[in-house]
């Protein structure tokens, strides 16, 4: 009792959203009738709702814990190098990519990216290696999403890590498995009004606790003068670089481009006129939200003391930043706006999982074990199938594995940008570019960035760590795929 007397405003606030979940969950379902309609909404959707989930599925409880923690430790280079980089990759797809990606995919009648991969090359091949890199990525990316929010809902509810995570297993796993695309968009149209509001609140609880802006940067130079530096060095951010930091944002970055749960929300649109419509959206929402929320990770030092969060340096520090400011010892935010920022956080963590799951789950069985079976009503079984598998093995993982949010998302971009960046976006626009230089390109785009990541974790590569697997990956699948074109051993489309 004692429990839900301290929580229930914040109770309140998750179950209406909640129910705001199962209602979309339960209209998805009504105008699911086939896999086109699971997948990608039977491609009618109008521009402010994709705009709206686009930005939704991009943010998540790794903006709001492992982007904002951070720059606890790096200061104001890594808000600038997030809010550039995030903001040009996403003007980038808008503008230069989804044109003409999406009306080449209604060409192709193209569900999934690793189908549309499949058609453009005329290689089944293609098709199930895109399908599993997208199966493995996405992993990557979910593991990184659940210990998100794991962290912090596990803070501002009092429960166990454990139990938090299967909840919000049960709850994303039921209203994807029900509407599919449907519900995901509408859903993620809502969550994206919540995350936009939740952001600010951190930021401005910060200012009104210190009495102002200009006091708030006083009590944090007082507490840790270093920290408002451009250049990161030593103490707090450990032996890192700016070239580090701007590898670690183009890891996470470069998803906005090539990653298929991005490019999965252009399939939807109902034609250019909603493209156009909902182009200006995602940018201006993604900018105001890494503008105002990761200045808060290096704002904190005027509430936490490193010693407050466990001393040391690197991932274990910065992750907990913000669970600590929303917890008992500082709390930062009063009852109301806590219940509120709490909504956000699950609205960060379901925005993102939701839309991953779906991509995966399609990518598992349509394109890289079950690639070509026209039998629609048993393809959305299938992939609903795939939906509880995966979303399942990647909250487990969360639960036992220790790699970082930031980390675990920049790897999971860096491997669609080394795969999918020669074979997608340059050949979208090279149409020189042949099937046998794509596969190429992709194996060795992910080899080298799987063998990069690894031997980095395993403490390997001397010197060379401080080199971000982004680099290496994008630099050699591009040179494998533009050096097989120029020689004429690039294979024909």
């Amino acid at each position: 009792m004692d429990w839900f007397s301290k929580h229930w405003l914040q109770l309140l606030f998750v179950g209406m959203y909640l129910a705001m979940l199962a209602w979309h969950g339960w209209l998805g379902k009504r105008r699911t009738r086939g896999l086109d309609d699971f997948l990608v909404g039977g491609r009618r959707m109008g521009g402010v709702v994709i705009g709206l989930s686009f930005y939704a599925t991009f943010v998540s409880s790794v903006t709001f814990v492992g982007h904002a923690g951070r720059s606890y430790a790096f200061g104001p280079s890594w808000w600038l190098i997030c809010v550039v980089v995030f903001t040009t990759m996403v003007l980038v797809s808008w503008f230069v990519i989804a044109p003409p990606f999406t009306r080449r995919a209604r060409e192709l009648g193209a569900l999934t990216v690793p189908d549309f991969l499949g058609y453009q090359y005329d290689s089944l091949l293609l098709r199930r290696l895109a399908g599993g890199v997208v199966v493995v990525a996405s992993l990557a990316y979910m593991v990184a999403v659940y210990e998100g929010a794991t962290r912090l809902l596990g803070v501002l509810l009092d429960l166990d890590p454990t139990l938090v995570t299967t909840i919000i297993f049960v709850v994303v796993t039921t209203y994807t498995l029900a509407g599919g695309f449907h519900s995901v968009v509408a859903t993620d149209a809502v969550q994206g009004v919540i995350l936009l509001a939740g952001g600010m609140l951190l930021p401005l609880s910060m200012i009104m606790r210190a009495g102002g802006v200009a006091p708030l940067l006083g009590q944090v130079r007082l507490a840790m003068p270093s920290v408002l530096e451009w250049q990161p060095r030593g103490g707090l951010a450990g032996d890192v670089t700016v070239g580090t930091l701007i590898g670690l944002a183009l890891g996470v970055g470069l998803k906005i481009v090539v990653e298929p749960r991005q490019l999965s929300r252009f399939y939807g649109l109902a034609d250019d006129k909603q493209l156009r419509r909902g182009r200006w959206i995602a940018p201006a929402m993604l900018f105001v939200t890494y503008l105002v929320m990761l200045p808060v990770g290096f704002l904190a030092h005027a509430f936490v003391t490193p010693e407050a969060l466990g001393g040391g340096s690197g991932r274990a520090l910065t992750d907990n930043v913000i669970p600590h400011l929303l917890g008992a010892q500082v709390n930062l935010l009063g009852p109301v706006a806590g219940a509120f920022f709490l909504t956000g956080l699950v609205a960060a963590a379901m925005s993102s999982i939701d839309s991953v799951l779906l991509v995966a789950a399609s990518s598992a069985d349509h394109d890289l074990v079950a690639p070509g079976r026209a039998d629609e009503g048993v393809g959305v079984s299938r992939t609903r199938v795939w939906v509880f598998l995966l979303s399942a093995v990647a909250a487990v993982l969360s639960l036992v594995l220790d790699q970082g949010i930031t980390e675990m998302s920049s790897f999971s971009g860096s491997l669609y940008a080394a795969c999918f960046l020669p074979s997608l976006i340059v050949g979208l626009f090279w149409k020189r570019l042949g099937r046998d230089a794509a596969l190429v390109a992709m194996v060795t785009g992910f080899g080298t960035t799987l063998a990069w990541f690894v031997c980095k974790q395993t403490g390997g590569l001397g010197d060379l760590r401080k080199i971000h697997e982004v680099y290496v990956g994008v630099a050699c699948s591009h040179v494998v795929a533009v050096t097989m074109t120029l020689v004429g051993r690039g294979g024909r489309r």
